[in-house]
């Protein structure tokens, strides 16, 4: 059964969603970041009921906090919670396998093909370039699940945690991180060529575990 059309509103919200969720990832909200109705109804030029239904959602997902009497905050990820997270993380992605579909499109081999290039011709230390090809690639592989509960809760958690990169990524060597990330998206574009899903989800539970060993050791350089 196909689902209804959206309306222009709910459309509308969906757009305020992503983009102040896009912020968030890309810290262009950073930590401790208070966001308030009243700005951001401004910035959209909307009242503050579409925000007031945007921000619980992120609230859910982790990426805000409400404190009364201050407003809505952008949180951080302590170390504790970072391990948790990509433990499950990793756990999903290693079952992704079963929920995508064969033979890969031809376009999505391109596209992965372009996100390699795109780090690798990145300028040493622009973290924010990283983080948009980051949320690029990674958002793509998730949404090539077909299980509608996996995808968004590996989405929510990948959003979770994609902002320690930006945090993190100077106290990171940046060539051999650059080169090391290209090789994991070298992989998921080998097993794209060869048809493999369930190899294209073991290779992205090993990103996402090569990943949570780049921030293990910047963290343990502060």
């Amino acid at each position: 059964m196909n689902s209804r059309p959206k309306t222009a509103s709910q459309l509308r919200i969906a757009a305020i969603y992503q983009e102040i969720r896009y912020r968030i990832c890309t810290n262009r909200y950073p930590p401790d970041t208070i966001l308030r109705e009243e700005v951001l109804a401004k910035e959209y030029s909307v009242s503050r009921s579409p925000i007031r239904r945007v921000l619980p959602v992120l609230e859910h997902e982790g990426l805000v906090k409400v404190k009364h009497g201050i407003g809505t905050i952008v949180t951080r990820i302590e170390p504790e919670q970072l391990s948790e997270v990509y433990a499950v993380r990793m756990l999903l992605a290693e079952a992704a396998g079963s929920f995508i579909e064969t033979p890969f499109p031809e376009e999505i081999h391109d596209f992965f093909k372009d996100c390699s290039r795109a780090i690798l011709n990145l300028e040493e230390g622009d973290s924010t370039g990283f983080a948009e090809i980051n949320i690029r690639y990674c958002t793509s592989m998730i949404n090539m699940i077909n299980n509608i509960t996996l995808r968004e809760m590996l989405l929510n958690l990948f959003f979770q945690t994609s902002r320690m990169w930006l945090l993190l990524l100077p106290s990171m060597p940046w060539k051999e991180t650059m080169n090391g990330v290209n090789m994991e998206i070298s992989e998921i574009i080998r097993r794209i060529e060869l048809n493999d899903a369930t190899g294209f989800g073991l290779a992205m539970r090993n990103h996402i575990f090569e990943g949570q060993q780049r921030l293990y050791e910047a963290l343990a350089k502060q």
